[in-house]
This record gives C-alpha cells, structure tokens and sequence, in this order.
C-alpha cells in the first residue's frame, strides 16, 4: 500500500465512480480499477461496492477511507512545511454551508482565507443540513455549517448561534390605527397568509410545522420548493409570503421585500460548526474553523448578520 493508493482510492470513494474518478485523476480507467485490486488483495477485504447508482465504499472501505484522508493531508503538510521551514496552512479544506448561511458567509470566508492562508485551497459546497451533516460523517467533507444537527460519530460539532425565522414577503400594508408597515407578526397571522415554504427535511419546514402543530394551526400553503431562490423569486412577484431566517434575504434587500419577526412563537434554530475527524488534526483545517468562528463573530457583533444571538449571551450591536 502506498500514497498513490491511497490517492487513487480516496477520489474514487469522493467521486463515487471509478470513470469520474480516472478522468480527474488523468488515467485509464483499467489502470485505476487494478490499482483497486492490488489494494483489495493487499488488505484481503473488498473495499468498493459497483452498481447502477455508482461505486459505494464498504464499511471496511470507509475506514481506510478515513485513515487515507489523516496521512495523505498529513503528507501534504509536512512538504509544506519542510519548503518553508515552518509549519503553515496549507492544502485542500472542503466547507459545506447551507444556501442561505452561505449568501452571509461565503464570501467573507473566501476573502479571510485569500488573504490570510495564501496555502489553503478552499471549496465551498452548498447543501441541506442533513445532506451536509451526512458527508462530514462521512469524511467527504472538512467542516461544516449546520442547523439543529445531532451529534454523530467522526464528527465534532461547537454551537455557534441561534438564528431566527422570520416572515419574508412584499410589505404588509398599514393597519387602521397602526401607521406604517408592521415590523412584527403574530404566528396565527402568518398563517392565515398565502405560504410559500421550504420542503422537507428543511430545518426551517420542520420548525414552522412544529410551531404550527403546537399552536393548533393550519397554514395557507401555495407551494413548496427547496431552493431559496425560488422562494424569493416568487414572493418578491407578490405570490405570497415565505418563512426563512433573514441570512437567506443576505443581498436582496429591497423596499420590494421586508422581513417581520414572529412575536408568539419560538421559531430559532441552532446553528453549529462541525468538524470531522479526519480534519481535526490538519492545521489548514483548524485555521479555516478559527477563521469561521472569528467571522461569524464580529459579523454578528456589528449587526451584518441579523436576527442571530451568538451562544454565550453575546448579542448583535
């Protein structure tokens, strides 16, 4: 077993095909399902499993999976360190956010990690939370923003904040009595108006469906659809009013579009950096986290991210 092995095996499991895998790695692809065999036979144990749907790592694939990714970062870390005689962060780090969490964080990470940690190579995937949690405990990727996520193995997770949901839609007009447009809306309100939702398993669906159920309510709901940009899309047409906390609304702010508090009920959602195993122990890895949780920081502290309290009782300004 060597490093290319290794290398060749990894980027098949992260691929899940053994014809993408040779393509971005620039070989025939008999060449790399050999250099599969010669690994099986070595280790006496099958690691990859082929079908119609692609080519899945066996549990005793995951773990040398796991093992591959520590020694070949480790690998790539001690050259780097040896060409400049200290140790630096470098590499490949993989970051999953979910879609609205990225249109806050994303480019203020890229720019941290451009300017502080030329070394780093940095990918940002985007994803649903459980989709995300889901690789991270897979070793498939480095760290990762997610939203209420339970604990899981290979996995290490650090609350960050609490973010709430908020009513988002074209201005609701002015009351008799009450000048102005509401800034604040009562859960029975907001259902009583068109609803365009999240889908399934959104952690925001599941927290409105809850408060809905607990509240004793049914929502009038139009349509539902997991990507964001819809949900924006057709609320800012006047369709109907959507629940998102307002980093999804990050950018698109506008008189078009207005983001109200709901008053009555507890509709937050625990936001959490996590980190897998594999990564714990990369220094380019730790420093894309301390980046993350220095960002979020003082994004939160000078009113940037809104409708968000940092775990610890640190409030926006």
């Amino acid at each position: 077993m060597d490093l290319k092995q290794l290398r060749y095996f990894a980027r098949i499991v992260e691929l899940e095909s053994i014809t993408a895998a040779a393509d971005a790695l620039h070989i025939a692809q008999p060449s790399l399902s050999q250099h599969v065999a010669n690994l099986e036979a070595e280790l006496d144990a099958r690691l990859l499993v082929r079908g119609p749907s692609g080519t899945r790592p066996t549990d005793t694939g995951l773990i040398l999976y796991r093992h591959a990714k520590m020694v070949l970062r480790q690998m790539e870390e001690a050259k780097a360190a040896v060409q400049h005689g200290r140790d630096v962060p470098c590499g490949h780090v993989s970051v999953g956010l979910p879609t609205s969490t990225s249109r806050v964080l994303a480019l203020p990470l890229l720019r941290h990690v451009t300017e502080h940690f030329p070394d780093i190579t940095l990918e940002i995937v985007e994803g649903s939370s459980a989709d995300l949690a889901e690789s991270l405990a897979l070793q498939k990727l480095d760290l990762a923003v997610a939203m209420d996520v339970q604990q899981r193995p290979n996995m290490q997770s650090t609350p960050l904040l609490d973010e709430q949901l908020m009513l988002v839609g074209r201005p609701i007009p002015e009351r008799p009595g009450h000048p102005g447009h509401p800034h604040a809306i009562t859960l029975a309100q907001a259902a009583a108006l068109p609803l365009l939702l999240p889908s399934f398993p959104n952690s925001v669906r599941v927290l409105c469906d809850r408060a809905l159920v607990s509240a004793g309510l049914q929502c009038r709901l139009v349509a539902e659809t997991s990507a964001v940009s819809v949900l924006l899309s057709a609320v800012r047409e006047g369709l109907g009013w959507t629940i998102l906390p307002w980093s999804a609304l990050a950018g698109d702010e506008d008189d078009a579009l207005a983001a109200m508090s709901i008053t009555d009920a507890t509709l937050e959602r625990r936001v959490s950096l996590c980190l897998s195993s594999s990564a714990s122990l990369s220094l380019a890895c730790r420093s894309v986290e301390a980046a993350l949780q220095t960002i979020v920081s003082e994004m939160v502290g000078s009113g940037q991210w809104k409708g968000v309290r940092l775990i610890g009782g640190a409030s926006p300004g």
